[in-house]
């Protein structure tokens, strides 16, 4: 299984997460099976690995965890926008991203192929201009995040 399903599904568990839902094994299969019904090749007739998993729910608890400061980083850098203003789905991918960018070092995920993947799903998931929209959020949120480093 490869760390773009893993991503995929964790935002969507996320997304249902905070849409007020119970994002447990049981949406995580439903995930998967869904993914597997669209014809993804990555999925095949695969089941989420131990190491998808443990990644999955390491994004849901550590967006759910630091939310607030996530928005918060989001919202700096999301001129004239909102959080709250933002499309759900938009919203969803910047978190995810910026956790991982923020909190998941464990994860070994460097910060250029955390912003390519929230384009990514962007392009799956949200409208035309979104993947504009969260590269620019999630690229100043990695050069501060590198300038941070740095001092």
């Amino acid at each position: 299984m490869s760390r773009a399903i893993a991503r995929n599904a964790a935002m969507q568990m996320i997304f249902e997460r905070l849409a007020g839902g119970q994002g447990g094994d049981e949406t995580l299969q439903m995930v998967y099976d869904e993914l597997r019904e669209e014809g993804n090749a990555q999925v095949g007739g695969k089941d989420p690995s131990v190491g998808d998993r443990a990644y999955i729910q390491a994004a849901l608890e550590g967006v759910l965890e630091h939310l607030d400061a996530i928005d918060e980083r989001i919202q700096h850098f999301a001129r004239n926008w909102s959080v709250e203003r933002m499309a759900a789905v938009d919203r969803t991918i910047l978190r995810l991203a910026a956790w991982e960018i923020m909190y998941g070092k464990e994860w070994d995920v460097p910060g250029s192929v955390s912003v390519a993947e929230a384009v990514r799903l962007a392009k799956i998931y949200a409208d035309e201009d979104s993947g504009r929209f969260i590269n620019g959020i999630l690229g100043s949120l990695v050069r501060d995040q590198q300038a941070g480093a740095e001092s």
